[in-house]
């Protein structure tokens, strides 16, 4: 039946990612909280019963705080690393702790996860490659910039969600302590605008049939900065046929629509 996914919500409030084929409902990150997560779902026409795993990128609240509340009362499994879980603090039925290591992959009801290390300021943070009947997305959130690895993982995806965090200007004038701002700017915080661009410059190799723009600043961006910058990269671009990708953009207060392969 193919892959689709809806992007639940992506920000500093809180992110979550629905991969589905149909009949098979995953979670990625469950950074809403449980409620908000359910109305979500329901909004896409899911019952919050029918989800069927969770899987978890990282600690941060932001990707975690609503894991725990939601699966509370559901009989699912939660993949993640043990230095996550250990790490998010959370209170989870250690028989629903699915173990999962960088670099390995794991099947997740008929999807094949691979789970890949991103430079971030977090304990043991991942991003995905999700494939199934010949179809790849790539989840690529909170990095502080685009590593050999991640662009070696993100080759080839028919679909990529990827973080384009800040834009650098609005960044250094904004209201951040400077302490912060120093922690966002560095290889192990969150990627710009600028980054994305010189990936969708110099990297990308025109596969993806969507690049969802995804972890927005509410402070320190603006989708139309994000979207434009992009844009840019791969209409300069010159040798690629690119014609086919479209770039959109996820937001924190509503889920995206629904992208089909």
């Amino acid at each position: 039946m193919g892959l689709s996914f809806i992007v639940l919500g992506s920000g500093s409030s809180g992110n979550a990612t629905l991969v589905s084929d149909g009949e098979t409902h995953i979670l990625v990150d469950v950074g809403l909280s449980g409620r908000e997560t359910a109305k979500r779902l329901r909004e896409c026409g899911i019952e919050p019963e029918r989800i069927s795993a969770i899987v978890v990128s990282h600690e941060h609240g932001d990707h975690c705080r609503g894991v725990g509340p939601f699966a509370k009362d559901l009989e699912i499994p939660v993949f993640m690393t043990d230095a996550t879980l250990s790490g998010s603090g959370m209170i989870l039925d250690s028989r629903k702790h699915q173990r999962i290591q960088s670099g390995e992959s794991f099947d997740v009801y008929g999807f094949l996860f691979t789970g890949f290390s991103v430079p971030h300021d977090s304990a043991d943070p991942l991003g995905f490659v999700i494939e199934k009947d010949e179809i790849k997305l790539g989840i690529a959130l909170d990095l502080g910039y685009l590593s050999n690895l991640v662009l070696e993982r993100l080759k080839g995806c028919d679909g990529i969600i990827l973080e384009s965090n800040h834009d650098v200007r609005m960044l250094k004038v904004g209201p951040y302590p400077w302490a912060l701002k120093q922690r966002v700017l560095s290889r192990r915080g969150h990627l710009s605008n600028d980054s994305v661009a010189q990936f969708l410059g110099n990297d990308f190799d025109g596969q993806a049939a969507h690049i969802v723009l995804a972890h927005l600043s509410q402070k320190n961006n603006l989708p139309e900065l994000a979207l434009l910058s992009a844009q840019r990269a791969l209409e300069e671009r010159s040798g690629l046929q690119i014609g086919g990708t479209k770039l959109e953009l996820a937001y924190q207060d509503k889920i995206s629509r629904a992208y089909r392969y």
